[in-house]
């Protein structure tokens, strides 16, 4: 699998763009080549339109609904529209997704959903149950945040990947992330607690638990960032295990 950094600041920073990856997975016997958009905020549809990213584009999972994560649905959806797209598009998140997801795009452009060319599908998802998506086994946990995030793991051809969307480190994201190969995590803070968000402190102590391989951080508070990077750097110095990555725009990972 290979991820692409598409954005990596926090809801109001300006420069790195809103916290959103896009994950590639190889065709197998089994299973088509797919490209699954992981969050896409307001500043995000732009980006992907810059590069024609969004043409190849199979699916999109959100995390959560805040503004940062999903208001670029409303662009996305409708661009596809005016382009005459024709394949399918799928929208996998929590059980409350499509009813947002149908109630954002009618503000956005009423009466747009009726009139795609192409179809569009919802999967839900809950942590009591795994799914299988395009030969993508994707299982979700609940971290820690003002709204129901679904922190999610994607398992392809033996290999995994974990996005944390946004969120303090839970009992059920710990577990998830148990033996992941790539840990994508925002990382709000150094030592400072953030409701709702992740700090240094807390994010260290898990790597030392489940002993990570590579950590990708991203999402720092515009405020703490230049702090956050500091550390990052001494943390590597210190540790044994995982590589710490402070995510940047266009920043491409293979697992």
């Amino acid at each position: 699998m290979k991820i692409r950094v598409i954005g990596c600041g926090e809801a109001f920073d300006s420069g790195p763009g809103n916290n959103s990856f896009l994950l590639s997975a190889p065709a197998t016997e089994h299973s088509p080549s797919t490209q699954l958009l992981i969050d896409c905020g307001y500043q995000i549809p732009e980006r992907l339109w810059h590069q024609g990213l969004h043409t190849s584009l199979d699916g999109l999972y959100l995390t959560h609904t805040h503004a940062d994560h999903s208001f670029g649905v409303v662009p996305l959806l409708t661009r596809f529209w005016e382009e005459k797209r024709s394949q399918a598009f799928t929208i996998i998140g929590h059980n409350g997704v499509k009813n947002y997801v149908e109630k954002l795009m009618e503000l956005g452009y009423p009466r747009m959903l009726g009139k795609l060319p192409y179809p569009l599908h919802f999967i839900s998802v809950s942590p009591a149950a795994a799914i299988e998506w395009n030969g993508i086994n994707v299982t979700t946990a609940q971290s820690e945040h003002g709204i129901k995030n679904l922190s999610v793991r994607f398992e392809h051809d033996s290999k995994s990947c974990a996005f944390s969307g946004d969120g303090g480190i839970t009992p059920a994201t710990r577990a998830l992330y148990d033996g992941v190969d790539l840990l994508f995590h925002e990382l709000f803070a150094t030592r400072r607690n953030v409701p709702g968000h992740t700090n240094l402190v807390s994010l260290s102590a898990l790597e030392r638990e489940l002993e990570l391989a590579r950590i990708v951080v991203s999402h720092h508070g515009r405020r703490y960032k230049d702090a956050v990077v500091r550390a990052i750097d001494s943390s590597n110095k210190r540790s044994k295990h995982a590589t710490w990555i402070s995510a940047k725009p266009d920043q491409e990972f293979v697992v």
